[in-house]
């Protein structure tokens, strides 16, 4: 096998929505993306990654409990109320991490690059109920070119929109692009 060049690379991954060409669109869910760009340096041939995320310290009501006792004896009456919150608390993640084995043989070629994402992320919390979590995650072995941006892995469906037609459907189902890119600076 023949030696790789002896230099660093940079490694960049975005995640982007695939917009119609035609028509509008109006929605009003946030532009951040889900996953956030991200770029890491390294040595051509070696590994590298990059973990970024919190951990967040969530309270909740595990059970309330009530309790009414009344007694009524020779026309004297006693009543007691008394009750209990039980609370709980548990820990949840949000962040990413990216690994990347970048392997460029040099000159015009094809870089080879191993890739593994994960994304852990905790919806806004309504009410006292604990909000949802969703994590994702992608391995794969990719061929790109030097400095162009390439599709790894995609979510939803296209957008469909034809001239002249306006549609109420959600925009949650727009198709989101996972892509990488590979830089020899």
């Amino acid at each position: 096998m023949a030696q790789l060049p002896k230099r660093d690379l940079t490694v960049e991954l975005r995640q982007v929505e695939e917009v119609a060409s035609t028509g509008y669109t109006v929605s009003t869910k946030s532009n951040v993306p889900v996953l956030s760009p991200q770029s890491v340096q390294v040595r051509n041939g070696e590994k590298a990654s990059l973990s970024i995320g919190k951990t967040m310290t969530m309270q909740w009501v595990q059970s309330v409990q009530a309790q009414n006792a009344s007694l009524a004896a020779s026309g004297v009456a006693v009543s007691s109320n008394s009750g209990g919150v039980k609370h709980a608390i548990t820990t949840m993640k949000s962040g990413q991490s990216i690994k990347v084995h970048p392997s460029w043989p040099g000159a015009k070629k094809m870089v080879t690059v191993e890739v593994e994402v994960q994304t852990n992320t905790v919806d806004a919390r309504n009410g006292s109920e604990l909000p949802n979590q969703s994590n994702s995650e992608v391995i794969t072995t990719v061929s790109a070119p030097l400095g162009q941006w390439v599709t790894i892995a995609s979510t939803g469906t296209a957008q469909n929109q034809q001239p002249g037609v306006y549609s109420s459907s959600a925009v949650s189902d727009a198709k989101r692009l996972l892509q990488i890119r590979v830089l020899a600076p």
